[in-house]
């Protein structure tokens, strides 16, 4: 196993360090452990460590390098209070764009997940919900004002039953707006997993790790692509690959037109989906719209899912104008398809791309 601090930079420009532990053997994936109000402190790193005695590449970012640096606090009253201070000063916004700029470098030992506490805890839950990352989160006492935000991801929550942090009010709007995340809870307080605190507890501890482990062996397996129909196959160019589903291009200069194909095999319907691949997908149709609204200008986007002729499940998002070869009817069947020209479509690939962040 190897440990040691690297050094990152988010994509505002901050540069910031992130304690690594990489495994003796390839790695099975990577896991980003967000860390508690108290830094990359000596349990952060411990928790790093064991993550990669697992088989995991386990980045720990120092998120708190946004507040001065060199963070690392105990478990006291006045570690609490300075922590505070840094919470403030960051906000889960800016601390999201260094779990962001970590993930981009953590995907390059497989897929990448998160797993945060107390505060991370919240960071994790937000990093399933806005960067589509499978996530565990522990305790986290500030979700309650996120709570509607559409996991991209799957997502694993622990919680102490005498945890006093965070009220039973949560715990209700939870099951109600997300009844399919799995939620665990123990017998402990805030901070049961923490052997450095006066919660700790043991037992709670070593069962949510089990849970924790059998969470990323599911959700941070190489998961083969995703053979698509011939028909999809010859008639559409690669974009690139959202959470759930690939982005095509179909090859028509006539019309910008993209097509979301979930990746989940045998699926021929929306209701073949699970509840929350039925989020994810509407979710992805939204992003690929917002992107071809701003990128091609249309004055309307028509979005469908057929499936007459290839039954596998797909949605069609294309941009229409005025005037264009089908206007105002629509378009499947109206005259031949008119490739685009290689550099045009190079061009438009790199374009779109870049708007989706691919």
């Amino acid at each position: 196993m190897i440990n040691n601090w690297i050094e990152l930079t988010a994509t505002d420009g901050h540069r910031f360090k992130a304690y690594r532990s990489l495994p003796s053997e390839e790695p099975l994936g990577s896991v980003i452990v967000i860390q508690e109000i108290f830094g990359v402190n000596r349990h952060i790193r411990w928790v790093t460590e064991q993550i990669s005695a697992h088989g995991y590449a386990a980045y720990a970012p120092c998120v708190f390098d946004r507040a001065g640096g060199n963070v690392d606090l105990d478990y006291t009253p006045d570690g609490i209070a300075v922590g505070r201070e840094c919470v403030a000063a960051v906000g889960f916004d800016q601390a999201l764009l260094d779990v962001a700029a970590t993930a981009s470098v953590a995907e390059a030992h497989g897929p990448v997940g998160t797993i945060g506490f107390c505060w991370g805890g919240t960071l994790a839950w937000l990093s399933a919900t806005r960067l589509g990352l499978p996530s565990v989160s522990y305790y986290g006492a500030r979700t309650q004002p996120f709570l509607d935000d559409i996991p991209k991801a799957p997502l694993l929550m622990h919680f102490g039953v005498r945890d006093e942090l965070i009220p039973q009010a949560f715990y209700d709007e939870l099951k109600h707006k997300h009844p399919d995340i799995p939620v665990h809870f123990y017998q402990a307080g805030h901070g049961f997993n923490c052997n450095e605190r006066a919660d700790f507890h043991a037992e709670s501890a070593s069962l949510a790790w089990r849970r924790t482990f059998a969470f990323f062996r599911q959700h941070l397996a190489e998961v083969p692509r995703l053979a698509l129909h011939p028909s999809l196959a010859a008639d559409c160019s690669d974009v690139g690959e959202l959470p759930l589903c690939r982005v095509l291009l179909m090859n028509d200069a006539r019309y910008p037109w993209l097509i979301l194909v979930p990746k989940v095999k045998d699926a021929r319907e929306l209701i073949d989906l699970s509840r929350d691949d039925q989020h994810r997908l509407s979710d992805e149709v939204a992003r690929v719209s917002e992107v071809l609204m701003s990128v091609c200008e249309p004055i309307k986007l028509n979005v469908a899912a057929l499936g007459n002729r290839v039954p596998q499940l797909h949605v069609h998002v294309v941009a229409r104008f005025e005037g264009d070869a089908a206007w105002p009817d629509p378009v499947w069947g109206r005259g031949e398809r008119e490739p685009y020209g290689e550099g045009a479509k190079r061009m438009l690939l790199k374009t779109l791309r870049a708007a989706l962040r691919l």
